[in-house]
């Protein structure tokens, strides 16, 4: 099983996870990564990390893989529009346990989801 956050750009997966045992423990969560820091280390080496450094870290679709250490429960945080397919490829991706959660969260949402994204990237374009 694999902890950690997710993006998903054009239908393809980016991720950044650990084994549980590599985790911070965060109260009674074991958690890894940051979406932002990811973004902003990131050098693209694909085309699809490129268009994702194209945009603001929160244009696209994202999400994170937590363990409730406390309640041995694994939750899977992720935007309200990624797909079945998607999040069935999420689960695989990160090994994930039959029954863990799945929970959307207001902080996990695309531009096309938050009304009151702004595009950064778009208003240097002009």
């Amino acid at each position: 099983m694999r902890i950690g956050i997710f993006f998903v750009i054009d239908g393809e997966l980016i991720s950044d996870t650990l084994s549980v045992e590599q985790c911070q423990q965060y109260g009674d969560h074991a958690e890894h990564g940051g979406h932002y820091d990811y973004w902003s280390k990131l050098e693209p080496t694909t085309v699809i990390e490129s268009a994702f450094k194209a945009h603001a870290y929160d244009y696209f679709p994202r999400g994170r893989v937590v363990l409730d250490i406390k309640h041995h429960q694994v939750k899977l945080y992720a935007d309200r529009c990624i797909d079945a397919a998607v999040l069935s490829a999420i689960n695989k991706a990160f090994k994930l346990p039959s029954n863990t959660r799945i929970s959307y969260d207001e902080h996990y949402q695309c531009h096309r989801c938050n009304q009151m994204f702004i595009d950064d990237f778009d208003e240097m374009d002009g």
